[in-house]
């Protein structure tokens, strides 16, 4: 357990340090590291794609209304 938190952890703290160094090189994107506008549209249609399977599961859980 502490293995997979640890991971967790370690994962969160380089996303975070990443987007301190992009934020402190001002509005100049060829010095960023992280091109934040695709990952924000490629989270949402992840997070679309998410709720999308939970309410297929939950539909065959719960069968047809």
């Amino acid at each position: 357990m502490r293995f997979i938190l640890g991971i967790l952890v370690g994962i969160a703290l380089t996303i975070i340090a990443v987007y301190a160094l992009d934020l402190g090189t001002g509005g100049e994107a060829q010095n960023k590291i992280v091109n934040w506008d695709v990952v924000g549209e490629k989270l949402s249609v992840l997070t679309a794609e998410a709720r999308e399977v939970w309410a297929d599961f939950t539909r065959e859980m719960t069968g047809p209304p």
